[in-house]
């Protein structure tokens, strides 16, 4: 589904705009700008469609959205209920008033962490409560103290990067390796190159890391915390989610033959534990939240 591209009403004394919404429905398009976007639900409940992308939202909740991530909130008010959205958000971008500050030596680690947020995360509700408190002194404060407060909630969200939920299925890699985590990076870049193939199996991606299937197998799961299998399959079942929400028609059996499943009973399987959905009741949903 395609996206409009959002212009962000520009304010050229501030180098962050603070935007709160008051208003019976959020905006109603799939789409997307070129800033960095800290939204907090202040009262509203329903689902975020972000890319190909469902999270159920509610009052509390506080998403970090990257640049040019194709989104659009959607409430999920029932028959009789009042409408009414209450929301604050923070817009940025961080290459180019703030540029200077984000290239200082001492920004480093927080420019890193900014540079490996572009799949955007829900932030955890561990720290909802502290960075809502923090988000409500910034709307209150100006100039500098404005720039202070800003940068405190982004320290924030780094120093708990661990416990946030990312807004996509793929996993980082940390940046520092040793030699040794460098054949699981290899093995993970050719599980990336070559997942949709319906033949790739252990035997091939362990040679791959010149690694026995058993030794691969426990340091997969060592280095990036999850297995292998549940790595290849978020990935092929983010392909199926990207065939199916195209613009080109597939039906599920090609969806998941092209995605690296040989069994559309797997693949209806592994995509509801995954996504929590079926394949049809995502692409019901999905089509429900993006579209007016």
């Amino acid at each position: 589904m395609k996206s409009l591209q959002f212009s962000v009403p520009a304010d050229t004394s501030k180098s962050i705009r603070i935007q709160e919404d008051i208003m019976p429905n959020f905006y109603p398009h799939f789409h997307r700008h070129t800033e960095v976007q800290i939204m907090w639900i202040i009262e509203g409940h329903g689902t975020l469609a972000i890319e190909q992308n469902l999270f159920a939202f509610e009052a509390g909740d506080i998403f970090y959205i990257g640049a040019n991530q194709s989104h659009v909130f959607k409430g999920g008010f029932n028959k009789g209920e009042k409408q009414k959205v209450h929301a604050v958000s923070i817009f940025f971008d961080p290459h180019k008033k703030l540029s200077p500050i984000f290239n200082l030596p001492e920004f480093e680690e927080l420019k890193h962490f900014m540079d490996h947020s572009e799949v955007g995360f829900q932030i955890a509700s561990e720290v909802k409560a502290e960075i809502s408190i923090s988000i409500n002194e910034l709307k209150k404060s100006k100039g500098i103290d404005q720039i202070l407060s800003f940068i405190k909630i982004l320290t924030h969200l780094m120093q708990n990067r661990n416990l946030h939920i990312p807004l996509s299925a793929e996993k980082n890699m940390p940046v520092e390796i040793s030699n040794y985590d460098q054949r699981i990076i290899d093995a993970q870049n050719y599980i990336r190159k070559n997942f949709a193939q319906n033949k790739l199996t252990l035997d091939r991606i362990a040679k791959e890391a010149c690694m026995t299937p058993q030794a691969f197998c426990r340091s997969f799961k060592k280095r990036t915390g999850i297995t292998y299998i549940e790595f290849l399959n978020e990935l092929r079942v983010q392909r199926a989610c990207k065939l199916l929400t195209s613009s080109t028609m597939y039906n599920i059996s090609s969806v998941a033959f092209n995605s690296g499943f040989t069994s559309l009973t797997n693949f209806n399987r592994v995509f509801k534990s995954i996504m929590k959905y079926s394949p049809k009741e995502y692409l019901k949903r999905y089509k429900d939240t993006i579209l007016d």
